[in-house]
């Protein structure tokens, strides 16, 4: 009676840690409805044009962007910043999957993964966060937050995004 327990104890901890770690690979619907959708898609678009004032517009005219290049305040550094990165550095093939997203009062908490690649053709990955308001008759970017992950040989859990 005691190896059945143990058993079935042991079967409910593995479904839970496989369900844990598969959670944060299900995408949730878009917060907020279609000008919130949009924006990432836009984004993304201007970026692998390189379309830094495109970019940079998607910003409110005070946001912060945190990345692992250090804290930028407003939409001018945050273009600045935009140059140095796909412009300067050659950074292309941008893509985002995004996995979270909520709606608090009039604020869009969006949350995900991103990939792209440098001109010597390595890719990169990372996680990011961001705010997003109405601002007029459109969203704005209010608040961003990246990071660029381990390869994904280093970390235990990840496989590639689909």
């Amino acid at each position: 009676m005691k190896s059945v327990r143990n058993t079935i104890c042991t079967a409910a901890i593995i479904l839970l840690l496989a369900s844990t770690a598969a959670s944060p690979q299900q995408i949730e619907p878009s917060a907020g409805g279609e000008p919130f959708e949009k924006i990432q898609s836009d984004f993304a678009e201007a970026y692998n044009r390189k379309d830094v004032p495109a970019m940079a517009a998607f910003f409110s005219e005070n946001a912060v962007r945190v990345t692992p290049a250090g804290v930028f305040r407003g939409r001018e550094a945050i273009g600045r910043e935009l140059q140095r990165v796909s412009v300067d550095l050659g950074l292309h093939d941008y893509s985002v999957k995004r996995m979270v997203s909520r709606l608090e009062g009039h604020v869009v908490f969006n949350a995900g993964e991103w990939q792209a690649k440098l001109s010597d053709g390595k890719q990169y990955h990372g996680y990011y966060s961001a705010l997003l308001v109405r601002e007029g008759d459109g969203v704005k970017i209010f608040g961003e937050t990246t990071n660029v992950a381990l390869p994904y040989a280093l970390t235990p859990v990840r496989g590639k995004m689909k």
